[in-house]
């Protein structure tokens, strides 16, 4: 199959190289290969078929070790060296091709070869998080080796296994679990109940379970996997210990706090001595560890634990890393229950501007921390009584309740703004949770609202179910406040709900519950503005589409077309509402109203990215280079849910808390009629200074497109780190080449002005410029795809002897360690 003919030049190198890659021994085999393909390209040509061999199984040893950015190009050069001197259906070509599907051509479309390489096709897709790409296939894949290799062969169990991997990446939970269920009793059948595959299946089955809340199914699954992989593995493999962990975990998320707590201690342990003091794993265990003592009210046991969580994960993540904010808030609230209120102060003021700064000022967790810092302060300095002012209060709040004799009925927004106005008379904090009040109120457990109020729950919260309600609400009084809650679930409460709320239609004479704080910007179709939610109190951007200006007609044909377009529209934001990713903005909710159709989003930027350019110096160019793979991530994932974005420019790019967002997306679809004159452009459109060729001159366009538009912003993003502006960007292509302001239109001023900043400022951002040349390719189908771009930002961060990072901690990994996915990256020769 493979040309091995060893002709003295490289041959040697070649020999070894291919050794140490059977041994497994990618690191060693990489240099070896390298040095035969330069050897025999010298010496033989780059041509010749043993220069071509070198190169290719390079190229594979990369791939092998992850490096996919480094293997793509080598891969796609030994393609087409290969097609010109073996010929497009050589075996050697084929070769090259995996993920082409030549194979099936020559071979036939369930040949063991062809299914061989769709099966690699796949893992090389996933491995880049192409995970929609992979499922189609995997799914092809499992049905053909079921019928030509039988459902038990090893190659189809594996096949399965990898669909299920992919699923689950999906948070597909529902499909991953009868085809996990099936994995584990065929792998049992096949290779036995002890095999390590087997118990591969077994634990993610139980995961899979896990993410679903289906504790109690999980809990046993997870025993047997922690006693047969202390069997099979030994007591202190990690396997095992990732086993023990989740089975802690799930007990503690069951309230089996007594059961929980001596495996978390084990766990701690064994962690410390396997994975060291430091390694995130340990610090989890700890972390949780310190939630169960918590939970206990072993306050002082759990104090000094969660002192050393919030120091090592300060040392480990970072100060201001999510995890490291959870320790020091769990910490802080560990000392305001032994009431060691000159402790908590300051730890929640400076908690307070962590979670402000990382967060925003109105997210959930920031205003948990905001309102038990006012119950610290109050705590100190009890408020004088105002008992006369609390009988009037409370006698007017009993009018809003019945007796116990009759029904009571569902309340409106009105009646709630008026129980929170009456609230605020007398206790702030209750106030901001006039719906728990009441519910708690109807059902007699009104004495258990402070703790709802020291968990962080507010209204935003509801509705609970039995298993999300406080563990001090007595099981029969959860069923009663479940049923209670129904009388104050009004309109208002699906504005904030994201994926899981429904549109709002508000009446004229309905107000919302929104408190315009100022406005933010505004365009042709209407504006956005600062708002204040009156039941989360977060502060959101509110984005206002005028209905008359963009969805009227004017005659009974053109309304009837119209009111498709809103529904169309609605059906839209509906799509977006589900999107959930760390730099892309969050659709909380929308709603249509007399006069427009809003959209709520958040957050509430800094400022955005040309802003954030043009006032860039050196000090932020550490955090400037980490948005490169952040962005790319983020593209990445708008395409993999079938989203274009549509219009990137760097005013369609948010800067908050260091983190970058997209904005502004999806919705840029237009509304035309059958004659094609009339073409409404829906809150976004095409920049000319960033739009691609094929947009301007209005053919056909893709997803990159995209890529086209985050070249030009990767460009000025790079012009400023190599101490230039943007503004000079622009002039230097005004005087050069056809002398156009747009890179679009003046290929030869970009290549000159490439050229340029690759002689001015760090060599260490060149490869930057690297990436922007494949991404403005006029040639649409040349230009690199968002998930390849990962993968050569993030394997140009790890090259040569300096560690220059160009993506941001939150997406270096494709993976977060509580995401359950560590076993993963098992070998896998298939």
């Amino acid at each position: 199959m493979f040309s091995f003919k060893m002709r003295g030049t490289g041959g040697k190198e070649y020999k070894l190289g291919r050794k140490y890659f059977n041994q497994q021994k990618y690191g060693v085999a990489e240099p070896l290969l390298r040095e035969s393909a330069q050897q025999r390209e010298k010496g033989l040509g780059a041509e010749h078929v043993d220069t071509l061999e070198s190169k290719y199984r390079l190229a594979v040893t990369l791939h092998d070790q992850q490096k996919y950015g480094e293997a793509e190009p080598l891969f796609r050069e030994s393609v087409q060296q290969r097609e010109k001197v073996l010929g497009a259906e050589h075996v050697d070509t084929l070769h090259s091709k995996y993920w082409l599907a030549q194979r099936e051509k020559v071979l036939g479309a369930e040949h063991v070869d062809t299914l061989h390489s769709k099966y690699w096709l796949a893992v090389t897709l996933h491995d880049q998080q192409k995970y929609g790409e992979a499922e189609p296939l995997l799914r092809e894949l499992v049905q053909q080796r079921e019928k030509g290799l039988g459902a038990e062969h090893v190659d189809t169990l594996w096949s399965k296994y990898r669909l299920v991997v992919t699923l689950h990446r999906q948070q597909k939970y529902g499909e991953a679990e009868p085809l996990l269920r099936e994995s584990v009793q065929q792998r049992e059948k096949v290779l036995g109940a002890e095999h390590v595959d087997t118990l591969h299946s077994k634990y993610w089955l139980a995961v899979t379970l896990h993410d679903q809340q289906k504790y109690g199914e999980a809990e046993p699954l997870f025993r047997e996997s922690v006693q047969q992989r202390e069997k099979v593995l030994g007591a202190e493999h990690v396997d095992t210990l990732h086993s023990k962990y989740w089975l802690a975990v799930t007990l503690h998320d069951q309230q089996k706090y007594g059961e929980a707590e001596p495996l978390l201690r084990e766990s701690v342990q064994q962690r410390e001595k396997v994975l060291g003091a430091e390694h995130v794993g340990t610090l989890h265990s700890k972390y949780w560890l310190a939630l169960t003592l918590h939970e206990q009210q072993k306050y002082g046991e759990a104090e000094p634990l969660l002192r050393e969580s919030v120091q090592q994960r300060e040392k480990g993540l970072g100060a201001e890393h999510v995890d490291t904010l959870w320790s020091k808030y769990r910490l802080v609230v560990t000392l305001h229950r032994q009431q060691k209120y000159g402790e908590a102060e300051p730890l929640l003021r400076e908690s307070v501007q962590q979670r402000e700064k990382v967060l925003g000022g109105h997210h959930k967790d920031t205003l948990a921390s905001k309102e038990l810092l006012q119950k610290v302060v109050l705590a100190k300095v009890p408020p004088a009584p105002t008992n006369a002012l609390a009988e009037t209060v409370f006698s007017r709040l009993s009018d809003f309740f019945t007796d116990s004799s009759q029904t009571q009925t569902a309340y409106t927004d009105s009646e709630i703004q008026q129980v929170s106005i009456l609230l605020s008379q007398v206790n702030l904090q209750w106030s901001k949770v006039p719906r728990i009040y009441m519910v708690l109120r109807i059902i007699g457990c009104l004495d258990l609202l402070d703790a709802f109020i020291d968990l962080g729950l507010s209204d935003y919260w509801l509705p609970f179910t039995e298993r999300s309600l406080p563990p001090r609400l007595r099981p029969g009084k959860r069923s009663q406040f479940v049923a209670a809650q129904n009388l104050v679930m009004t309109k208002s409460m699906d504005l904030e709900k994201g994926k899981r709320g429904q549109h709002c239609y508000f009446q004229q004479d309905e107000p919302l519950p929104l408190e315009m704080k100022g406005i933010l910007g505004s365009g042709g179709f209407g504006q956005v503005d600062r708002v204040l939610s009156t039941i989360s109190f977060r502060e959101y951007a509110l984005k206002r589409v005028s209905r008359s200006a963009v969805f009227s007609g004017r005659t009974e044909e053109d309304n009837r077309r119209r009111a498709e377009c809103v529904k169309q529209f609605i059906a839209e934001i509906g799509a977006l509402k589900r999107l959930k990713h760390h730099h892309v903005v969050e659709f909380v909710g929308s709603y249509t109203d007399a006069k427009y159709i809003g959209l709520v989003m958040s957050p509430v930027a800094d400022m955005d990215l040309s802003a954030y350019l043009a006032d860039a110096d050196t000090a932020r160019y550490r955090e400037l280079r980490t948005f490169f793979g952040c962005l790319a991530q983020a593209l990445a994932f708008l395409h993999e849910q079938s989203i274009r974005h549509k219009d990137i420019k760097p005013s369609n790019i948010l800067v908050h808390g260091g983190n970058v967002l997209f904005t502004d997306f999806g919705l840029a679809f237009d509304f035309t009629d059958k004659e094609g004159s009339t073409t409404v452009s829906m809150v976004n459109g095409m920049t000319p200074r960033y739009c691609a060729p094929e947009v301007a001159d209005c053919e056909p366009r893709n997803t990159l497109s995209d890529i086209w538009s985050l070249g030009v912003v990767f460009l000025e993003m790079t012009a400023v780190l190599k101490g230039r502006t943007v503004a000079y960007m622009y002039e230097f292509l005004k005087a050069h080449g056809s002398g156009q302001a747009y890179v679009r239109t003046n290929p030869t001023g970009t290549d000159a002005l490439i050229a340029e900043l690759k002689e001015t400022g760090s060599p260490t951002d060149n490869a930057a410029l690297k990436w922007v040349q494949d991404m403005v390719t006029l040639q649409q189908q040349l230009r690199p795809t968002a998930a390849s771009l990962i993968a050569s930002i993030t394997s140009a961060g790890q090259e040569g002897d300096r560690k220059v990072t160009f993506c941001g901690i939150c997406c270096a990994s494709p993976d977060d360690f509580l995401s359950g996915f560590d076993e993963l990256e098992i070998a896998d020769s298939r």
